[in-house]
């Protein structure tokens, strides 16, 4: 017989337990050294730009490609993490918090971009930028 008493704790701890485990992270740091978390291996990062700061506020290229081609071909240039220009304006200016991928583009008049940009990443145009970006 189980005893009922105890399962609340029980179950708080395997709440707990999932939660850390659902935001646990691929890579730490062991004194100035980065980490693999799962095999403690020293990982070196090799990184490339990718330009997201301009006037659309959308990493460059997603009109071209789908993401998944982009990051595919990242990969396999042997590069194993991407750093994104921020554009700051997106984030210190509030009238960017509602506006659009698409409205961003139109806004430049860049009609032809937001057309090739629904074909290629259709889950994109509608976004809010700040959403895009993440």
């Amino acid at each position: 017989m189980v005893d009922r008493s105890l399962l609340p704790a029980a179950l708080s701890i395997l709440l707990l337990s999932l939660h850390r485990a659902s935001f646990a992270l691929p890579l730490s740091t062991n004194s100035r050294w980065i980490v693999d978390d799962q095999t403690g291996n020293r990982v070196k990062l090799a990184c490339v730009n990718w330009a997201s700061h301009l006037d659309a506020a959308v990493a460059e290229g997603l009109d071209k490609q789908p993401l998944d081609n982009i990051s595919r071909l990242i990969s396999t240039m042997g590069f194993n993490c991407v750093r994104f220009t921020w554009p700051l304006f997106l984030f210190t200016d509030d009238s960017y918090s509602n506006l659009t991928v698409r409205s961003s583009f139109e806004s430049l008049n860049l009609i032809d971009s937001v057309a090739t940009l629904q074909f290629h990443n259709p889950h994109l145009i509608d976004l809010p930028l700040t959403d895009a970006f993440k």
